[in-house]
């Protein structure tokens, strides 16, 4: 397989990673029960030592943010190279975003408990070590999330098959930041699950976007190259 079958297999696993992501919070959600609300608790309660199906929880968020870093690094970092060998830090953000490091953190780093549980106030739920990790993750991730589409859309303005897309990148960092703050002020409400999930799904798409163009640009290589060989 040569690095570009590679790219375009890369991409295209990471927009079906970002589908698992989505539909495990959504139908996971739906059937977790035992007090759990998915409209009032957060996605990560799925994944907590007590969740009721944390096993296929922990799968959808593995293989998702496996795929999203993955895709960051050997995918996007490599096409967003400038023809100097410049690199964008933009990749290595999305490498670090809530999709990425923390979606793959949160399958090892659990919870210690849902916040459905009787007792389980944020000093239990974050006492452990791991539990430690999984919010530490988090604070990682979240600005990495928020400025990721503010670097890449400054360095897609310079590279050919990207220009179109530095626009639309650009307001989508401003409404991911928004939708990041809402979640923040939700915290804690009847809409804190909600709010997470809307901006959870905001950047999964945004990933999935991304991976998408890769597509596009790889198959225009491919077309190219078969009629240069047919010539």
């Amino acid at each position: 397989m040569n690095r570009y079958s590679m790219r375009s297999t890369l991409a295209a696993a990471t927009i079906a990673a970002q589908l698992v992501f989505i539909a495990g919070w959504a139908v996971l959600g739906a059937i977790e029960g035992h007090g759990y609300d998915a409209g009032r608790h957060d996605i990560s309660d799925l994944a907590a030592l007590t969740a009721q199906h944390a096993t296929w929880s922990r799968l959808s968020l593995g293989i998702s943010g496996a795929m999203t870093i993955a895709f960051a690094l050997l995918v996007l970092r490599p096409e967003l190279r400038t023809a100097d060998g410049r690199e964008s830090v933009g990749a290595w953000l999305v490498a670090l975003s809530l999709p990425g490091w923390d979606g793959l953190s949160d399958a090892f780093f659990r919870l210690d408990c849902r916040a459905a549980d009787a007792g389980c106030t944020p000093s239990v739920a974050f006492g452990s070590w791991h539990a430690t990790i999984h919010l530490v993750s988090f604070v990682i991730a979240a600005p990495a999330t928020a400025v990721a589409p503010f670097l890449l859309s400054r360095r897609m303005r310079v590279i050919d098959g990207w220009r179109d897309l530095a626009g639309p990148t650009r307001i989508a960092g401003f409404v991911t930041i928004a939708l990041l703050v809402v979640s923040g002020v939700t915290s804690g409400t009847a809409l804190q699950g909600w709010t997470q999930r809307g901006a959870a799904a905001l950047v999964a798409a945004g990933v999935a976007l991304l991976a998408w163009r890769v597509l596009r640009l790889r198959s225009g290589v491919l077309r190219t190259a078969t009629l240069v060989a047919g010539h």
